[in-house]
């Protein structure tokens, strides 16, 4: 673009090239920025955590509207898992303890803490949401447990849950224990541990 704006005779039209050279090289610069950061570990490892957060909110959201007898809100909350019934459901909601309510609550919350945390780069994101992931974990495995559960949800929609926590599993021990490690915070995991 310099060379070309030495050729422009126009004073009036050398200010006009060289306007849209700069708007095109910061067009250029800003495009390649954009692209490198939506799609860092950070950013994916943030957009992982919303998915979490969204999907133990809806669990804890549906079994205790169905716990509590809301069938139109359970039913429009079900509306997005395929084969869900509000008959076969509530049997499962109502076997559910009150104490497995409060740890799904407090798994949404963690998620969420989690969150705040690795927006704000704090070397404890990756904890936190690893404990989160624990008790999500432990919360799942319960409700494997409880016979109803079974009668409520398809095989299918088991073994999608069971995928996502292997799949996190084996993302998190990669970026665990794997060569290259991605931010300060896991190396102050590992120094601690050994």
């Amino acid at each position: 673009m310099r060379a070309e704006a030495q050729h422009i005779n126009d004073d009036r039209e050398a200010l006009h090239w060289a306007l849209g050279s700069v708007c095109a090289c910061a067009a250029e610069r800003f495009r390649a920025l954009r692209a490198r950061r939506l799609f860092s570990t950070h950013s994916l490892g943030i957009l992982w955590i919303i998915i979490f957060i969204v999907s133990s909110a809806f669990n804890v959201s549906i079994a205790l509207a169905a716990r509590l007898g809301y069938q139109r809100t359970a039913s429009a909350l079900g509306w997005w898992m395929r084969e869900f019934q509000y008959d076969r459901f509530v049997p499962f909601a109502a076997a559910m303890p009150p104490g497995l309510f409060v740890l799904m609550g407090v798994v949404v919350v963690l998620f969420s803490v989690s969150l705040c945390l690795s927006v704000r780069n704090h070397p404890a994101s990756f904890a936190t949401f690893c404990a989160a992931l624990a008790l999500s974990l432990v919360s799942w495995l319960y409700q494997l447990g409880i016979p109803a559960y079974l009668q409520a949800l398809s095989p299918q929609h088991r073994w999608r849950i069971g995928i996502c926590f292997a799949l996190t599993a084996g993302v998190l021990g990669a970026l665990r224990y794997g060569s290259a490690v991605p931010d300060p915070s896991m190396r102050n995991l590992a120094g601690r541990r050994r």
